[in-house]
């Protein structure tokens, strides 16, 4: 006798997606053809995998808990060296409250998400607050509640409407330090939840419970795997910060009142492009940041992940890019672990053997709206 037969009708399911991934993904040559990238493609769904399982198998909304969505080695949907982004399964009928410290973080926001279509991790943005709108204590110190209805009363903290079809809260916590904050071990975000409107501990798991979050959680393989578009060299980019042209990036481009259902932050301006180079090639980026709290640009493999920051200069942030007295910046792309002798660059990125992939610029609350970076692509002779 089956005891569990509808967690076994999705496990199935899952069986069935990864050979949908397989052959759909991973090894379709009109996504692929690079063997680097089939390669990281493997590697690419392994870490979906264990995000699949601690993001949505292990969610439980009656009695949640933050979960980091990447580290250094679980990679996707366009991570950040300089962020620790956590993630929490909620439900619009609860009330939760969220206590935690800012210590060295120089932002942090709660964006309140619905389902997904598709399955993906974060679907329309359904409320977002910053720690510039709710008090923190002298010790870094706050607690926010999320629920229906504003609490009355002595209830301490600050309060965010919960919308109805709420489905997830994530947790954006950025640093702008000389130490990329992924690569300290010294930096840990102290951040709780708590669901105030369930007392006790959960039940014991049952199949229909775990068939449920097990099915969010195969959507969600799909969604990050075949669910993403094939490449169409003809077709316009869906968000307004992707640059349709090889070897340069859009201008930047806020979601904040832009009426688009696009899981992004509300108070970033993203810019976007693909470098694509030759192996006597490099990319120079030029321009000059915005004030603001933070800023940083990355490179990403063909998966959405970025590139080796451990071992490797694969990101800089705004503690970490030179600037020129006249407040310009000079970056230099190119597939080399360090700049020419000699050359005087001091803002390097290493495309890591990948001869093309996508270039991400982040511009945080900044105090003017940045400017597009200026894009050009030089002989390496031309940099020594």
């Amino acid at each position: 006798m089956n005891h569990a037969p509808k967690t076994t009708e999705v496990f199935d399911d899952l069986i069935a997606a990864l050979t949908e991934i397989r052959d759909g993904y991973v090894l379709d040559e009109r996504r692929f053809t690079n063997p680097l990238d089939v390669a990281e493609g493997f590697r690419y769904v392994g870490q979906a995998i264990a995000a699949a399982s601690e993001l949505f198998i292990e969610g439980d909304p009656e009695h949640p808990r933050f979960a980091s969505i990447v580290t250094p080695a679980r990679k996707l949907q366009g991570d950040n060296p300089d962020a620790i982004y956590h993630f929490a399964r909620v439900t619009g009928a609860n009330t939760y409250r969220v206590s935690g410290r800012i210590e060295q973080q120089c932002y942090t926001s709660f964006t309140v998400h619905g389902a997904a279509d598709d399955g993906g991790m974060a679907g329309p943005l359904l409320g977002d607050v910053n720690d510039r709108d709710f008090e923190v204590g002298a010790d870094g110190s706050y607690e926010v509640v999320f629920s229906a209805d504003q609490p009355g009363g002595d209830t301490p903290g600050n309060w965010v409407e919960l919308h109805p079809d709420a489905h997830s809260i994530i947790v954006r916590s950025y640093y702008q330090l000389e130490q990329s904050a992924q690569n300290n071990s010294a930096i840990d975000v102290d951040i709780d939840i708590r669901c105030l409107s369930v007392e006790g501990p959960p039940p014991p798991l049952d199949d229909a419970t775990l068939s449920g979050r097990m099915a969010e959680a195969v959507a969600f393989l799909r969604q990050v795997t075949v669910g993403q578009n094939l490449p169409d060299p003809d077709a316009s980019p869906s968000v307004p910060f992707v640059s349709e042209i090889p070897n340069d990036v859009a201008k930047p481009f806020s979601f904040r009142d832009s009426g688009m259902p696009v899981p992004g932050a509300a108070d970033i301006f993203y810019s976007m492009g693909r470098w694509n180079l030759g192996a006597d090639e490099a990319l120079v980026m030029t321009g000059r940041l915005p004030a603001g709290p933070f800023v940083n640009v990355m490179l990403w493999n063909r998966h959405m992940q970025t590139l080796d920051y451990r071992d490797r200069q694969s990101s800089l942030n705004g503690a970490q890019i030179d600037v020129d007295a006249d407040g310009t910046y000079r970056i230099v792309v190119a597939d080399r672990p360090a700049p020419p002798a000699g050359s005087g660059i001091t803002n390097w990125l290493d495309t890591g053997g990948h001869p093309e992939g996508t270039i991400f610029w982040r511009f945080l609350l900044p105090e003017t709206d940045p400017e597009k970076p200026h894009c050009e692509v030089v002989t390496m002779d031309s940099l020594t």
